[in-house]
């Protein structure tokens, strides 16, 4: 019987290995669901089902050619055993993958939209055991997304087998699940996809015998007619391309994606590290491809380790594809997996499995990234092209480099740099283990700026000889000259530079223009910038909050740090921003309950806490409890260098805060000889309102070599 389709051969086509059907397991179902879908669908169907697994093929037969035609079916059912998944079995490579690759291929497409909005794939997978992490990862990458399927497993403690008609007692079956339901879930699927298939606009089209018989005569007249139609069609494009109407009416085409941090499939599961790295390496090279959106590494790795919705993906980051993956590791092989997928709807625009030797990882996200780029028909053309190099021949010193990436950032400086310094003792022309080891001196920060500047500029210079298209050097050597240095002349040459390369804002230049220049609204549409690739990063949005405050948008700053706290409730810094804002905001009560909450949240008293507290208290009024705060904080102890301490400016604006004008002034010169970055923000920092008119706070301030303002 021909399937119900035109053009296809059969409606179900039943995959398995000959060892799982030598006790009838494979015969007895398609029994069953022979049984079920006569009661489900109205409509009887094919199946092809040859219980000879090699289907008589001889080794000179050719195989491709042979199962074409069966392989041409609606829907591939195969059952996944712990031997199915075999890349050297028959089953698996002859029919699992073929019909994969034909079925990508055909008018349908593998992957079905159905009625509710869903999308299903035309294989139906019946898992009949637990399948070992290695064939889990063979089965997904070549589907390329997670294997979903119907299980027939019996389970019980060391039990994993079939699940058998004659085992209804779901009581002692730990998945709780009984034959006869499952039989009947795979009817349902199959009704569903068959719905949406008899319902697609790609269906076939059958010829009626009045239309497969034509006349010489009509073959003239329609030769004649056929003739007028291609001029006018040929015209017609002429107009169309030509004349430039095809660029205004072709549609366009989405080219933004977000890069998830690839899942680490390895059995010791010790490998998140490569799977970072291999993630965040290619949202670099993505993002040089002009004209594409690639939404930042800290917003993407927020959905690590989550069970997710693409679609929820999507909607948070504002693309409309993902690329997902996994990696796993054994000795110098490595096996990674991509999919590019597209969360409307589900579907896999590209995927692909790379078995390579780890000295290769460098060209497989050359690969991966090139892939994309044609699938989104993105042009290359006129792009910042790095030349082709090898970021470090040492497999060692990458995987060392991809450790401490994976460790920094702030107060993790100290953990991360012994992994930066063994890459460079592997490797010493590795340029971003330098630019590595620079950012882990400033994430270890303790108060001695000179030191931590003079140990960063070398290797900043490192990187910039090494691998002079870089922006890292330039992001390095900008914040030497502007935190450090002053020196405005180079950090604006630093920061062109980096532009030219990366035309994403950073971060820190955002607030040099606004609480350095004053160009508080140039801040905000840099940080504006910054979150369309990079929508979720909660420290940006903070930062967004505070600035709008500082542009005296209060609701609309206090909005936007209260749904950071939102996406994290322990984020302390948070909580600090928004206390800030509303002692700014002369709501000093508010302030007071956020600190409040902040002390609950954390064991370790932050200094910093208790500075704000400081501030909303003098500024309410309230100097008896503010005495106490400012005793308790002791400024002339020793800071505390195993957590937090105070920087000179801060202990500044105390003592101003409390009428010690003088030990005020003290500070605030030990400031400005340890060039704290504090002591260029003094024009805009609401903190030194309090002496702002004194004299001696004017004649401070003509002293400090600000920056231009252009």
């Amino acid at each position: 019987m021909p399937s119900i389709i035109p053009n296809f051969e059969y409606d179900i086509f039943i995959s398995y290995r000959h060892n799982d059907n030598r006790s009838g397991w494979v015969t007895e179902f398609v029994n069953a669901l022979q049984e079920e879908l006569a009661a489900t669908i109205k409509e009887p169907l094919s199946i092809y089902f040859d219980k000879n697994p090699h289907d008589g093929l001889l080794e000179t037969h050719n195989v491709d050619k042979s199962l074409e035609g069966k392989l041409k079916c609606l829907i591939f059912i195969p059952i996944i055993s712990q031997t199915y998944c075999d890349p050297k079995s028959f089953a698996w490579q002859h029919e699992f993958v073929a019909f994969n690759r034909l079925a990508k291929d055909d008018q349908l497409g593998r992957d079905i939209k159905l009625s509710n909005g869903n999308v299903a794939s035309r294989i139906l997978p019946i898992k009949i055991h637990e399948l070992d992490e290695e064939d889990k990862v063979t089965i997904e990458s070549e589907i390329g997304g997670v294997l979903r399927a119907i299980e027939f497993i019996y389970k019980e403690a060391g039990v994993n087998r079939p699940l058998r008609s004659s085992e209804e007692n779901p009581a002692k079956n730990q998945n709780q699940t009984t034959y006869r339901n499952q039989v009947n879930k795979v009817a349902n699927a199959i009704k569903e996809l068959i719905s949406a298939i008899q319902h697609s606009k790609d269906l076939p089209k059958q010829e009626s015998n009045q239309e497969k018989t034509i006349t010489k005569q009509g073959i003239k007249k329609f030769s004649w007619a056929a003739v007028s139609i291609l001029l006018l069609g040929f015209v017609s494009f002429g107009l169309y391309y030509f004349g430039g109407f095809g660029n205004k009416i072709a549609p366009a085409i989405d080219r933004s994606i977000a890069v998830l941090p690839f899942v680490d499939m390895s059995p010791g599961k010790d490998q998140e590290y490569l799977g970072d790295g291999i993630a965040e390496d290619i949202i670099t090279a993505l993002s040089r491809i002009k004209g594409l959106k690639v939404i930042g590494r800290t917003s993407s790795f927020q959905f690590k380790g989550e069970k997710i919705d693409l679609r929820d993906v999507g909607e948070k980051l504002n693309v409309s594809n993902v690329l997902e993956g996994s990696v796993m590791k054994s000795g110098n092989k490595i096996r990674i997996t991509a999919q590019l997928i597209n969360v409307s709807d589900g579907t896999h625009i590209w995927s692909e499995r790379f078995d390579k030797e780890m000295d290769d990882i460098f060209a497989i996200h050359d690969q991966i990234s090139k892939a994309i780029s044609d699938k989104m028909k993105i042009s290359l053309l006129g792009n910042h092209n790095r030349s082709e190099r090898k970021p470090t021949s040492s497999t060692a010193a990458f995987e060392n480099y991809l450790r401490g990436n994976q460790i920094l950032g702030p107060g993790k400086g100290n953990e991360a740099m012994p992994f930066f310094k063994k890459a460079i003792q592997l490797d010493s022309g590795y340029a971003d283990a330098y630019a590595g080891l620079a950012w882990s001196y400033i994430f270890s920060y303790e108060g001695d700026l000179p030191e931590t500047f003079d140990r960063m500029l070398p290797l900043a210079m490192k990187v910039l000889e090494l691998d002079p298209e870089s922006e890292k050097s330039h992001a390095i050597l900008y914040q030497i000259y502007v935190v450090y240095k002053w020196d405005w002349k180079k950090a604006n040459d630093e920061y062109r530079k980096y532009l030219s390369i990366n035309p994403i804002p950073m971060v820190g230049h955002a607030l040099y223009k606004a609480q350095i220049i004053g160009d508080v609204k140039g801040g905000i549409d840099e940080l504006e910038q910054n979150l369309e690739v990079d929508p979720i990063n909660k420290g940006v949005l903070r930062l967004l909050g505070t600035l709008y405050c500082m542009d005296n948008q209060f609701a609309k700053g206090k909005e936007l740090i209260s749904k950071v706290i939102e996406m994290d409730t322990a984020y302390e810094g948070a909580y600090r921003s928004l206390a800030g804002v509303n002692i700014m905001a002369g709501e000093y009560d508010q302030a007071l309950e956020i600190l409040t909450k902040v002390d609950e949240l954390h064991a370790q008293k932050n200094v910093y806490t208790n500075l704000l507290r400081l501030w909303a208290l003098v500024n309410a009024g309230r100097m008896d409890e503010a005495k106490k705060v400012y005793a308790s904080m002791d400024l002339a102890k020793p800071d505390d260098r195993s957590g937090y301490f105070l920087a000179a400016s801060s202990k500044a604006q105390i003592e101003f805060w409390m009428g010690h004008v003088d030990e005020g002034f003290r500070w605030l010169e030990k400031a400005f000889d340890q060039k704290e970055w504090d002591v260029l923000t003094i024009r805009s920092n609401r903190a030194y309102d309090v002496i702002r008119n004194h004299p001696r706070f004017k004649e401070f301030m003509m002293k400090v070599p600000f920056p231009p303002n252009d």
